[in-house]
């Protein structure tokens, strides 16, 4: 008889875990990376131009500049919203389910 790893012993003892509401990671960052990036096209636009560069190039190397920036800062911010929301957690009882019946496993 094989139990799945994840699965705990056959008896009902409930478990003691942790429950907190967690932000996502990857919309932090892409959202930040995308306002940072924004800002360095306007900045880039709106300065003096220069005989050296295009106001193109400068306009990229400013987006590309404060994307990277703003995914710092958004990765910054995400830490510390989990941390926040982390500490906010509540404790809750959980009742392991029964073994699972799936017949498909047994065949093979």
């Amino acid at each position: 008889m094989e139990q799945h790893p994840a699965t705990p012993a056959a008896n009902d003892q409930p478990i003691e875990v942790k429950v907190h509401a967690s932000p996502k990671f990857w919309p932090f960052i892409l959202t930040f990376l995308v306002v940072g990036a924004l800002v360095g096209l306007i900045v880039g636009m709106l300065g003096e131009p220069s005989e050296e560069y295009t106001r193109a190039s400068a306009a990229g190397f400013f987006a590309m500049f404060c994307g990277g920036l703003g995914a710092g800062i958004g990765a910054l911010v995400f830490v510390i919203i989990d941390r926040v929301t982390s500490r906010k957690s509540t404790k809750h009882l959980a009742v392991p389910l029964a073994e699972d019946t799936d017949t498909s496993a047994q065949q093979g």
